[in-house]
C-alpha cells in the first residue's frame, strides 16, 4: 500500500482534539445509538451443520415433492426419482482498520486522562464501525449499495435517494461525515467513476457534499440513478482502491428479496424452482386483518409451520406504529413479546411478535424464520495477530496500525420459510420521524 495514504490516515488522529489536551476528565459519552435487531438476528444465527471447506459452501434442498405412488390393478409403476436443487454460497472478506500516531498516544496521557481512555476510544470506534457494517450488510444486500443519486447539484454535491438501493428508503441511513464513498456510473455499466470523503450531510434535503471535486468527478459527472457505495480510499487510481460493490455479505434483500428483483439466488433459478422464492405479497389494506391473513398464506406457500415461536417479524418502527393504529379498538398491542438475543424485546401485536429496527426498509414487513437463517464463518471476526501482535509498525513513520478481518457469509437453505409484506402505505405516520437521522 502507498505509504502516503498510511501517513495521512495516522496523522488524522492528531486532529482528535477532544481527547488530546491538558485536561481530559471522564469518559467520552455515547450520544448516538448504532444497534439493529436485524443485525442481531444475523449474528445470533448459528452455523448448524454447515461449514466452509475451501472457497465455497455447497448444499442441496428438495424443491419438488416426491411422487410416483398410486393405486393400480396390480401393475407396478415405473421407477420415479426427485432430484434436489444445489445451492451455493461463498465467504466474503470484511475489514476495518485503525492506526495510532505514537506521539498522539503519548500526549493523551497528560493531565487527568490516561492512555486507557484514548485506547478505549480507538477500539470502541473500530468495533463500532464493524457494527455499522453489520447493520447495512444485514438489512441491505451483497451489492453493497448505500443509496442512489437522485440529482446532481454541483461537482461536489448530489441529492440522494433510495437507501440500500430500495425505493423510498431513507438514503442517508448508512452514510456519515468522514466516510469514504465512491459512485458507479449507471450509464457506463456501473463502472467506478470517482470517490471522495463525505464533508457534510444535509438530512432535510438528503444532500451529500464531498471534499474534493478532482477525485469525485475526475472525468465524468454524476447523474440520476448512479450508485453510491463504500470505498477503501478516495483515489480510484491507487493499487489498493476497491469498493464494496458485490463484496458485501448476504442480507435481507438477498435472502428475502422484497423487491422481487433477483432471478437466481444462491445459484438456484427461481423460474426453474418457484418454491425457492420467499413468500412475498404487496400490501393493500395494511392492518391487523391483512397481517393475520398474510401469515396464514405464508404458512400454506412454505408448507411449514409459520408461528410466533418459529418466526420473528421485523419492521421499521413506522410500520409498527401504523399497524398499532388499526388495533386501537381491539386493545391487542401489549409489551408481552419474546426476548431475542442481545436483549431486544419484541412487541406483540395481534398475537405476533414484531421486532422494531429503525435501520430497516420503511415499507416492508419481514417474517424471518430464525431456525432457517445461518451465518457461516471461514475465520471468525477478530484482530489479525498471526505475526505475534495485533499491532504492526508502519514503515518509516512513528505510528502503528491494527485491523479486524472477518471471512463469513449468511444464507438460508429454505428460502420459502421467509416472507415479506411489501409496498406498505403509511397513511397515519411519517417514516422519517422514526429514522435515526437528525432531520427534525
Amino acid at each position: 500500500m502507498a505509504l502516503g495514504s498510511q501517513k495521512s490516515n495516522v496523522q488524522g488522529l492528531a486532529n482528535i482534539t477532544g481527547l488530546v489536551h491538558e485536561i481530559f476528565v471522564g469518559d467520552v459519552l455515547p450520544a448516538v445509538r448504532w444497534e439493529s435487531v436485524t443485525a442481531q438476528l444475523f449474528q445470533a444465527a448459528g452455523e448448524g451443520e454447515y461449514r466452509y471447506d475451501g472457497e465455497s459452501l455447497n448444499g442441496a434442498t428438495d424443491l419438488l415433492r416426491p411422487h410416483g405412488a398410486l393405486g393400480t390393478d396390480g401393475e407396478l409403476p415405473d421407477h420415479s426419482h426427485v432430484d434436489a436443487a444445489n445451492w451455493q454460497t461463498t465467504p466474503v472478506r470484511r475489514y476495518v482498520r485503525r492506526a495510532v500516531d505514537n506521539f498522539v498516544e503519548a500526549a493523551a496521557v497528560k493531565g487527568p486522562g490516561s492512555f486507557a481512555d484514548f485506547g478505549t476510544r480507538v477500539f470502541d470506534q473500530l468495533w463500532g464501525a464493524f457494527r455499522m457494517m453489520e447493520i447495512r450488510h444485514a438489512v441491505g444486500s451483497s451489492a453493497g449499495t448505500l443509496c442512489l443519486v437522485s440529482s446532481r447539484t454541483s461537482n461536489v454535491a448530489v441529492v440522494a435517494k433510495d437507501g440500500y438501493g430500495h425505493a423510498s428508503c431513507n438514503p442517508l441511513l448508512m452514510i456519515e461525515e468522514g466516510m469514504v464513498i465512491a459512485w458507479l456510473d449507471s450509464g457506463s455499466a456501473n463502472a467506478v467513476a470517482g470517490a471522495a470523503k463525505v464533508s457534510t450531510l444535509a438530512y432535510s434535503t438528503n444532500t451529500i457534499t464531498v471534499d474534493s471535486s478532482s477525485t469525485w468527478e475526475p472525468s465524468a459527472t454524476t447523474a440520476a440513478n448512479d450508485i453510491i457505495v463504500a470505498a477503501t480510499t478516495n483515489n480510484i487510481s491507487t493499487d489498493y482502491f476497491a469498493t464494496e460493490r458485490n463484496n458485501a455479505k448476504n442480507g435481507m434483500i438477498d435472502i428475502v428479496d422484497p423487491a422481487a428483483a433477483a432471478t437466481t439466488v444462491f445459484n438456484i433459478s427461481q423460474s426453474t424452482y418457484p418454491r425457492w422464492k420467499p413468500y412475498r405479497t404487496a400490501s393493500s389494506t395494511f392492518d391487523h386483518i391483512e397481517v393475520t391473513e398474510w401469515v396464514r398464506k405464508h404458512a400454506a406457500k412454505s408448507t411449514f409451520p409459520v408461528s410466533p415461536q418459529s418466526h420473528t417479524m421485523v419492521a421499521h418502527p413506522a410500520i409498527v406504529a401504523e399497524l398499532a393504529r388499526s388495533l386501537v379498538g381491539f386493545q391487542q398491542q401489549q409489551q408481552l413479546g419474546k426476548t431475542l438475543e442481545g436483549g431486544y424485546q419484541t412487541i406483540r401485536i395481534a398475537g405476533w411478535d414484531i421486532a422494531e429496527d429503525e435501520y430497516q426498509l420503511q415499507n416492508v414487513l419481514y417474517n424471518v424464520c430464525n431456525e432457517d437463517l445461518y451465518t457461516i464463518s471461514l475465520v471468525e471476526a477478530g484482530y489479525f495477530d498471526e505475526d505475534g501482535s495485533m499491532y504492526e509498525r508502519i514503515s518509516d513513520f512513528d505510528g502503528k496500525e491494527f485491523y479486524v478481518r472477518d471471512y463469513c457469509n449468511s444464507f438460508s437453505p429454505r428460502r420459502n420459510r421467509h416472507g415479506a409484506l411489501t409496498g406498505i402505505t403509511l397513511s397515519n405516520v411519517t417514516a422519517t420521524d422514526f429514522d435515526p437521522t437528525p432531520n427534525y
